[in-house]
């Protein structure tokens, strides 16, 4: 367990450490210790931690934090893989977290209990907010692969252009990134789902600016707007309407107005979650318009019994062979769709399709999927011409 034995002793490493404290645990483990400190006569008495793939919101006791004897210090110290990354943030709260109410999902639910999540105060990484959802903290635990793209608050170099258009019936921001090294004609194009994340609240151009200065193919990046969470659930999930304007409309666009190749080899689309889902579903059912998919944490569940849909895991069964290419990622503290990524993979190399697949010590979390973007963008790209 944590070194740590008094307020004192918390002190004296955060000043030198920054938080969360990292301890020896079990083999293949680290005890991390998470701080929060209360301000100057605050009336909390609960605090929780919410560390992305670490605790269960399931499991509230097995969340909390205590407060140490004679101090505003409160502290929760939980062993987790050696090789985790990820968000986590601490909830405060005067009353005690209650469970769903009547009628409410637990999606709802944690959504309004999340809505008072704060950062630690001790984390010395720059913050991250995602998909409307609070600011996190990022936490690294010693054996984290580094991560081979991201790059923290550095300028994009390339030019980026938002758009208004009506896409699928909808209007909607459109976000065109031009990375430095583009070619200005013929241009290989990765379409991005969920946009705004990619464009603006995480933005992954500084890491974009990383293909051409590594000797990779650089892309036209198209970034789509997934607008809110009612869209986003109809759009994404394998809909052929979708699927449609991305071809009828939207891939005719970029070749007039942006030199965008007709090469469907070098037409590639991704996303995480539902876009996840969706970039698989637009590489199989239309290989003439998109030659391959960076899937990451794919929400193969989908669709559940109560819900109308035809999965993916279903449509394979029912294709031919083809030539699109998936590059796919999943986290292993992903329980909800872990196996089901797996399956997918498995489906898919069992049909013949080129399928590149690994697996990361983390949840679901932009955290990865910012640098697995690319990393899979990269892997379908491939090397430029000498």
């Amino acid at each position: 367990m944590s070194n740590v034995t008094s307020a004192a002793d918390l002190e004296r490493r955060l000043r030198t450490e920054g938080g969360p404290l990292i301890d020896p645990g079990p083999p293949g483990y680290v005890t991390a210790t998470f701080v929060w400190r209360a301000p100057a006569g605050s009336p909390v008495r609960h605090v929780h931690l919410e560390a992305n793939g670490i605790t269960d919101r399931r499991d509230l006791a097995g969340s909390a934090l205590r407060q140490v004897p004679g101090s505003d210090v409160w502290t929760l110290s939980v062993e987790v893989p050696d090789r985790w990354r990820g968000g986590y943030g601490f909830l405060p709260r005067v009353d005690p977290i209650t469970h769903p109410g009547a009628g409410q999902t637990e999606w709802e639910w944690w959504r309004g209990v999340v809505a008072g999540l704060v950062t630690d105060d001790e984390n010395r990484l720059p913050p991250v907010s995602s998909m409307g959802l609070p600011v996190r903290s990022e936490a690294v635990m010693p054996g984290a692969p580094a991560q081979r793209w991201w790059v923290s608050g550095a300028p994009a170099r390339g030019v980026l252009t938002e758009e208004l258009r009506v896409l699928a019936g909808v209007r909607r921001s459109i976000w065109l990134y031009e990375p430095p090294g583009i070619a200005a004609a013929d241009r290989p194009v990765l379409v991005v789902f969920d946009g705004r994340v990619s464009a603006v609240e995480v933005p992954v151009a500084p890491a974009l600016d990383r293909l051409g200065e590594r000797g990779y193919r650089v892309p036209l990046v198209v970034m789509i707007d997934s607008i809110d969470p009612g869209l986003r659930s109809r759009e994404l999930p394998c809909s052929a309407d979708f699927l449609a304007a991305l071809t009828g409309d939207l891939l005719p666009y970029l070749r007039e107005t942006w030199c965008a190749t007709d090469d469907p080899a070098s037409v590639f689309v991704g996303g995480s979650s539902y876009g996840g889902l969706a970039a698989t579903f637009a590489a199989l059912q239309a290989p003439d318009y998109f030659g391959g998919a960076v899937s990451l944490s794919g929400s193969f569940w989908w669709p559940r019994p109560d819900m109308a849909g035809y999965s993916v895991q279903a449509q394979l069964a029912d294709l031919d062979v083809g030539t699109s290419r998936f590059w796919m990622a999943a986290g292993l503290l992903e329980p909800r769709l872990i196996e089901e990524n797996r399956e997918v993979r498995d489906l898919l190399r069992d049909k013949g399709f080129d399928v590149d697949y690994r697996e990361f010590c983390g949840g679901h979390d932009y955290i990865h999927w910012r640098d697995l973007l690319v990393e899979g963008a990269a892997a379908l790209l491939g090397r430029a011409a000498a």
